[in-house]
C-alpha cells in the first residue's frame, strides 16, 4: 500500500510556501499600492464629479452662453436630470479604473510567475524538503534547461497537497509492473534436449 508521511507532507508545504512568500513579498506589496494609489485617485474623482458637478454644468451653460439659446425650461429641465449624467460619468470611469487594474494586475501575476528561483533560494530547499517533494519539484521541472520558476514552486507546493507523490509512487510500481511483464513474456524459452526412446546411447566419433 502506498503512504505518505504526514509530517514530511507539512513540513515541505510549509517550506514551499515560506519560499514563495519571501519570494513574492516585495512584488506583493507593489501590487497593493499601486491598487490602492488608483482606487484613493478614483474616489476622489468620484467625490469631486458628484459633488461640483452640478456647478460645473451651471458655468458650462453660463460661459457658452447656451443658458439663454436653450431657454429657462430647458435649462431647468438639465439641470433637473443633470446628477443622472454625472452617475454615468462616475461609472464609466470606475469601469475604466478596474479594467486598468485588472489588466496590470493579470500581467504582474504572469511575471511574477515567471521570476526565477535565486540559487540560494533552490539550495535551501533541496537541503530541506524530503525526498518526496523533491520528486515531485523535479516532476514539475520539465524543461531543466531553463532555471527554476516561481512558478514551479506554485505549482509544486499544490501538487504535493493535492497528493503528487502518491500518484508518482504508484506510476512507478505500476512501471515495474509493466516492464517484469513484458519482460517475461520476450524471453525466449530455452529448448529442452531430446530423450532417446530406445535408451541407447546416442554414437560418437569414439564408438
Amino acid at each position: 500500500m502506498i503512504t505518505q508521511n504526514t509530517a514530511d507532507l507539512r513540513k515541505d508545504a510549509y517550506l514551499i510556501g515560506n519560499t514563495l512568500l519571501r519570494l513574492a513579498l516585495p512584488r506583493l506589496l507593489i501590487r497593493v499600492t499601486v491598487v490602492l494609489t488608483i482606487l484613493a485617485i478614483l474616489l476622489y474623482c468620484v467625490q469631486t464629479i458628484l459633488a461640483r458637478g452640478k456647478s460645473w454644468l451651471e458655468f458650462s451653460l453660463h460661459v457658452t452662453g447656451l443658458t439663454e439659446i436653450l431657454g429657462k425650461t430647458v435649462v431647468d429641465f438639465v439641470m433637473q436630470y443633470q446628477k443622472y449624467f454625472w452617475w454615468a460619468v462616475v461609472v464609466i470611469l470606475a469601469l475604466v479604473a478596474l479594467s486598468v487594474i485588472s489588466g496590470w494586475l493579470k500581467g504582474s501575476l504572469k511575471r511574477g510567475r515567471a521570476a526565477l528561483v535565486p540559487l540560494s533560494e533552490t539550495r535551501k530547499l533541496c537541503a530541506g524538503l524530503s525526498a518526496d517533494a523533491l520528486e515531485v519539484l523535479n516532476w514539475v521541472w520539465k524543461d531543466q534547461t531553463t532555471p527554476i520558476t516561481v512558478g514551479n514552486l506554485q505549482t509544486t507546493l499544490s501538487q504535493v497537497r493535492s497528493g503528487r507523490v502518491r500518484k508518482i509512487a504508484l506510476a512507478r510500481e505500476q512501471k515495474a509492473a509493466l516492464e517484469q511483464a513484458l519482460q517475461a513474456q520476450t524471453t525466449p524459452a530455452q529448448p529442452k534436449p531430446p530423450k532417446n526412446i530406445d535408451g541407447l546411447r546416442e554414437p560418437t566419433l569414439l564408438a
